[in-house]
């Protein structure tokens, strides 16, 4: 199976290439589209002033025929080759010229257009202009000017201006089409990638979580056995203290079983189901002091926990649902207890900020890195800070405890530093 790594690797790769071969079949129906656009161009242009002339001589009433040596009529006499197209049109251009019937560049321009239109199916945006033959000398000429033959001295000049941007409106369907089925195809490739990562990352968690809950569970079940076997062996009757000490031990591992179990079965619930929260009038003093006690009591992880509440005032009332709120402050005191060292000091504050009800569970603890501050409440992250540290748990308590605050319309947040604590940030409505 390949690795997630392979995986981004291989979707970055693909998509690269897909963008590149979609650039390089831009570029190559660009430049097979401004090759048939100048070629046209130039065609379109002689033919542009081939039928102007004949117009103007039709205008004109000029009436002409072609006759050998033998016979009389108009002959043109010219030494050397002949190109019929160019020497006998630049011929009756003369003349027409000698009649006081110059060429109409506006005419030219106009048939001109008209055949663009017809032979590719819009005309170029372009400048027209007639020119010298001295002038056409001493231009500095770019595949985009095309010229026709006038007379010996005069030429007519077309010059495209920006063939991309005509090419571009013409071909926008075909353009944003493609862009279109580039962007489907990047959201489809970024959909498997991610569906695989997910796979893959279930697969490790699946295997990552068989383990720990196993150490976890296995851990108070193991001292519950031990502590239970030397009671029942007998050999701690004279001696009370041990014996207490073994009962204690037992209670203690016993709250830590129940705990992980409840907070399994409670993540578990809220994956299968919506989190409905029955909400009440709670009041808050009476209710903080009692989740903090029973924290105080039960400090099954054996560390020097201080555990201090403050309130904006006594007759404070929050509107929440007691169970599912009794549960998130369960997972934050618990989180602050373990990831912190051996003292540990929490603030449980509480104040009214723009009619909400703010509660701040603030420790001294190991802090979280400001990069996993972004993913803490996801599934399954527990931070870089605490791999290595040996400490339980599985990822999935902030995610819970994010969803009931989310259920009850209000929201979490969390300030932090490495080394300098962490401080929990819960907003609900008053109303």
């Amino acid at each position: 199976m390949f690795t997630a790594k392979t995986i981004r690797i291989f979707s970055t790769v693909g998509i690269i290439l897909l963008l590149v071969l979609q650039y390089v079949w831009f570029k190559n129906s660009y430049v097979l589209m401004e090759h048939d656009i100048i070629q046209k161009s130039e065609t379109n242009l002689t033919k542009s002033t081939e039928n102007e002339l004949f117009e103007r001589m039709n205008k004109a009433s000029i009436h002409f025929s072609f006759q050998n040596k033998e016979t009389k009529g108009l002959k043109f006499v010219k030494k050397g080759h002949i190109d019929q197209s160019k020497d006998i049109n630049t011929g009756f251009q003369d003349l027409l010229i000698m009649m006081g019937k110059p060429c109409s560049i506006q005419r030219v321009d106009t048939l001109y257009n008209s055949m663009m239109i017809e032979s590719i199916g819009f005309a170029p945006n372009h400048s027209i202009r007639m020119i010298t033959a001295d002038q056409k000398e001493k231009l500095h000429l770019s595949k985009f000017s095309i010229f026709s033959k006038i007379t010996n001295k005069q030429y007519v000049e077309v010059n495209l201006i920006s063939p991309l941007g005509s090419i571009l409106r013409q071909a926008q369907i075909i353009l944003i089409s493609s862009i279109l089925l580039v962007i489907m195809i990047g959201i489809i490739l970024i959909s498997q990638l991610r569906s695989m990562l997910r796979e893959n990352r279930f697969v490790d968690f699946i295997r990552e979580y068989t383990n720990a809950l196993t150490h976890e569970l296995k851990t108070p079940i193991s001292g519950i056995y031990m502590s239970t076997s030397q009671l029942a062996s007998g050999k701690l009757e004279d001696r009370p203290e041990s014996r207490m000490h073994h009962y204690q031990m037992c209670k203690d591992q016993s709250a830590k079983l129940l705990t992980t179990v409840d907070r399994i079965l409670l993540v578990a619930k809220a994956e299968q189901s919506k989190i409905t929260p029955n909400i009440l009038g709670v009041e808050l003093k009476d209710f903080v002091d009692k989740v903090a006690e029973t924290h105080r009591q039960n400090n099954f992880r054996n560390k020097d926990v201080e555990i201090t509440t403050h309130y904006e005032r006594d007759d404070m009332t929050g509107l929440f649902d007691f169970f599912l709120m009794e549960n998130v402050f369960n997972n934050l005191i618990d989180n602050a207890v373990k990831y912190s060292d051996q003292s540990v000091k929490i603030l449980i504050s509480c104040s009214y900020i723009n009619n909400k009800l703010q509660i701040s569970v603030k420790d001294n603890g190991f802090g979280i890195a400001k990069k996993d501050q972004k993913s803490i409440f996801d599934n399954f992250e527990r931070g870089n800070k605490v791999q290595g540290k040996g400490i339980d748990g599985f990822g999935i308590g902030l995610n819970y405890v994010s969803k009931v605050i989310k259920a009850h319309k209000g929201r979490i947040s969390v300030k932090s530093e490495e080394g300098a604590g962490s401080e929990f940030i819960i907003v609900l409505p008053n109303k």
